[in-house]
């Protein structure tokens, strides 16, 4: 074990003797990538129905509604997400009294087949041209294609952050120098074009000369690598090295060896997930842990806990960082901002579509 937990809400996450160190899988799609996925599949620029609610007990709504052969079709959004439904329709219930005169299905007694209820006299049909690709469009904005990670790196004998943020590239070790070069390549700060991550590419240098970024999958990656980052050897905290790490969500710590490392020394909120790597032989032994409140996510960590130096043990990597922030989105201290977010994008959509 190469780290403790202490007095903190830092767990250990569990390591799976049937996993394995795989490529890039279904996992890595976000909710929102499948949403968006699912409704150019399902319903756009075909005959579908979208009913709209500014106001209801559940928020504001959007709901679009297809019928496809013998099912029913419905994507509900709401300021908690989007939910994928479907129903067979000779599984939908009606009243007696549209059987008898042979009306279809309301949206309600459809909804509700599907195992779902809706606060249907709050949701009005629109039937806007336009509205379809705005839909799209609101899904399309929260795919998040950019993400920053944390980097620090851990010598022989220590288990602090505190000694982390101290450490200086020039006196770290050939390992972890060949370890950035796992995650990224190195790139100049000064005129950088690419994601930057709050990082300074003015030239001024306020920030370091240069970082590791990769582009992977399609998203873009910054790394704030603790050792890049301007040292202070007045300051004992390296205030301008945690303003950049200390909002990281994810972070790595890379340790020399397997020393016991104390988790409960980081104290930034915003860090809820930490992958500890420790070298090993022609590869590297992780561990992951995350704050109380983060579901767990995929891909599960093989036992024993070990990847390779090559393009699929790397893929697994970055796919298991990638998905530990995407969780960590459900944590208490970012899911009732994100669910605002959602909330107000929602109300505008129907506030523009029905005034």
């Amino acid at each position: 074990m190469s780290a403790s937990v202490g007095k903190s809400d830092w767990k250990i996450l569990t390591e799976n003797p049937n996993a394995r160190v795989t490529g890039v899988q279904e996992s890595l799609l976000q909710e929102s990538e499948k949403d968006v996925l699912w409704y150019r599949d399902n319903f756009l620029g075909k005959v579908h129905q979208n009913y709209l609610a500014p106001d209801s007990p559940r928020g504001p709504l959007a709901i679009s509604l297809a019928k496809d052969g013998t099912i029913y079709k419905a994507l509900i959004r709401s300021n908690l997400g989007t939910e994928r439904l479907s129903v067979a329709i000779v599984k939908v219930q009606r009243s007696t009294m549209r059987k008898l005169f042979g009306l279809s299905p309301t949206l309600e007694n459809i909804i509700s087949s599907m195992g779902y209820t809706v606060p249907s006299h709050f949701l009005k049909l629109c039937k806007d041209s336009s509205l379809p690709s705005e839909l799209l469009s609101m899904e399309e904005r929260q795919v998040i294609r950019s993400y920053k990670f944390g980097v620090e790196y851990i010598s022989s004998g220590q288990t602090t952050e505190e000694h982390a943020l101290c450490n200086t590239h020039e006196n770290a070790s050939p390992a972890y120098k060949k370890f950035l070069t796992f995650l990224g390549e190195t790139i100049e700060l000064s005129g950088w074009r690419g994601y930057r991550a709050g990082l300074d590419v003015s030239g001024a240098n306020n920030t370091g000369i240069q970082s590791v970024y990769t582009k992977w999958q399609g998203y873009e990656i910054m790394y704030h690598v603790a050792t890049l980052l301007p040292h202070k050897p007045e300051d004992k905290q390296q205030l301008e090295r945690k303003r950049h790490i200390g909002n990281d969500i994810v972070m790595i710590i890379f340790q020399d060896e397997k020393t016991a490392f104390d988790l409960s020394s980081i104290t930034s909120h915003q860090n809820h997930v930490v992958a500890l790597v420790t070298p090993e032989e022609e590869g590297y032994r992780i561990q992951i842990a995350s704050k109380a409140g983060v579901p767990s996510f995929l891909p599960e960590i093989p036992d024993p806990p070990l990847i390779q130096m090559d393009a699929m043990s790397r893929d697994f990597f970055l796919h298991k960082l990638v998905n530990a922030e995407r969780a960590s989105y459900k944590a208490p201290s970012f899911a009732p901002k994100l669910s605002r977010t959602r909330s107000v994008l929602l109300y505008d959509i129907a506030v523009k579509f029905l005034g």
